[in-house]
């Protein structure tokens, strides 16, 4: 189980960083038109990222993945295709938070 939520957690950052995040906006903000509209879909790249995750962290450190273990292809599909639900899940948690923590900047002039 925490091998799902670590997924899910380094998926939906990796999707806010090369996505939303301010710090990376000189990256994302020279994105083609149609990068940009796969890039902005947490879905999509969710799926890609947990796939390669899985690939690479799971295979690194041994883990394993809804029982299955990370060290073979159809635990990085699995890890891959729960990632599409799950990683737009994370991101609208994270929308969540960050909407309720607020800003320290005001927007008047």
């Amino acid at each position: 189980m925490s091998t799902i939520i670590l997924l899910t957690l380094l998926s939906t950052a990796l999707w806010y960083l090369g996505s939303r995040a301010v710090i990376t906006k000189s990256l994302w903000s020279r994105y083609p038109r149609w990068f940009a509209s796969f890039a902005d879909c947490p879905a999509c790249v969710g799926a890609w990222h947990g796939f390669l995750l899985a690939s690479t962290i799971g295979w690194w450190f041994h883990l394993d993945y809804l029982g299955l273990p990370l060290d073979n292809l159809m635990a990085h599909i699995a890890a891959g295709l729960c990632s599409i639900v799950l990683t737009p899940i994370g991101a609208g948690v994270m929308q969540w938070g960050l909407d309720h923590a607020g800003t320290a900047v005001s927007e008047d002039p």
